[in-house]
């Protein structure tokens, strides 16, 4: 009688899919620029300190001034960004849309 584990040998695994475009990370935006947010890495208190700033997946991210920190507007609230916090912040640029501080003053 063969080993009793035998049996649940599977096949080797598929190859994983590749990973999807991350964007680019937000502290490489000029001032100006603007993009949707499609992707935040990190560990989870940095996630968590992100999203309680309103830095969330979906929501479109404009850079006021570039630099450490960064100013940042999120839904129309600008945000002092500290660059480590930054580079887990991926964006889609020239996504089309009309960027809400692209007519704003700095």
């Amino acid at each position: 009688m063969p080993p009793a584990d035998t049996h649940l040998a599977s096949p080797a695994a598929p190859p994983e899919s590749p990973v999807p475009d991350r964007g680019v990370p937000a502290d490489r935006l000029d001032a100006g620029e603007c993009g949707l947010i499609c992707y935040i890495d990190g560990d989870h208190e940095d996630i968590e300190r992100l999203k309680t700033m309103g830095v969330c997946l979906g929501r479109r991210l404009h850079m006021v001034k570039s630099g450490d920190p960064m100013i940042v507007s999120v839904m129309g609230t600008r945000l002092g960004l500290a660059a480590r916090l930054s580079r887990h912040v991926f964006l889609r640029l020239d996504d089309g849309f009309p960027c809400h501080e692209r007519d704003r003053s700095a």
